[in-house]
């Protein structure tokens, strides 16, 4: 027996990184998981890397910053199962850029897929979820709270998430839909991968536990909000960072 056993849950972005392994750990504790990427071939590698039971694992190839494409493929799912259990709003796309040289795609760009998408996606959801409730979980970032030159626009769109987190739970709450969050710092993932190449030892001095978090480190808590045990928790946000700027020394007590 899955902890999800019968759970119908949908993962965006999920053709890598964490949206991928948060996809395969669902589908292992039992659920019906609906995978949305924007990439087919990176979706498809990974239906051939698991090799899963007919009818439990669909891909589907969606931009979710177009309204039209997440329509289809949530009403697509929800006939098909005649329900939506968990919604996690994983999509997201970071190109840094000073504002005096953003253009207009690229700032369209950070916004429609890091904001509109989950909007799109939520929004979509919601009549699948009201039968028997359900839970959403958005995905923030620690830019959104800690911002950096370069990432103002993904940082404002992420700062977004966290609101929304907040007033979906209020408006969904009478159909006993739950919204919470979580705020990653530098998780093991192809969005991370310059730092983790490039800067590990200069990023690793901010964070105290020492280490760069892991995609199951993100379905671990994610499978809690989605579980029973935080039937009482909702609008909330959780760092996902290794208590990344916990202090101003947030390393001083290793002997490095």
């Amino acid at each position: 027996m899955g902890k999800f056993d019968n759970k119908v849950v949908i993962v965006t972005g999920a053709g890598q990184g964490a949206g991928k392994q948060l996809a395969i750990r669902f589908y292992r504790e039992g659920a019906s998981v609906c995978l949305l990427d924007l990439n087919g071939d990176n979706l498809a590698a990974v239906a051939d890397e698991v090799k899963p039971d007919e009818g439990r694992f669909l891909t589907y190839t969606v931009d979710v910053s177009d309204s039209a494409q997440v329509n289809q493929a949530i009403e697509d799912i929800g006939t098909r199962f005649g329900k939506i259990d968990i919604l996690i709003n994983n999509a997201g796309v970071l190109h840094k850029g000073m504002i005096e040289d953003s253009t207009d795609a690229h700032i369209q760009l950070m916004v429609s897929v890091n904001l509109l998408g989950p909007m799109y996606c939520t929004r979509a959801c919601v009549p699948y979820m009201k039968g028997d409730g359900g839970n959403i979980v958005n995905v923030a970032s620690i830019l959104a709270t800690f911002p950096n030159t370069g990432s103002g626009a993904y940082g404002a769109a992420k700062a977004g998430m966290m609101v929304l987190t907040r007033v979906w739970a209020a408006e969904l709450a009478p159909y006993h839909i739950r919204v919470n969050c979580y705020a990653p710092g530098v998780l093991n993932t192809p969005m991370a991968e310059d730092v983790i190449k490039n800067r590990a030892e200069s990023k690793l001095c901010q964070i105290p536990l020492r280490r760069f978090g892991e995609p199951d480190d993100a379905f671990d808590l994610v499978s809690f909000f989605c579980s029973g045990q935080a039937g009482y928790i909702t609008g909330q946000t959780i760092g996902l960072d290794g208590g990344i700027w916990a202090t101003q020394t947030p390393t001083a007590a290793w002997k490095l």
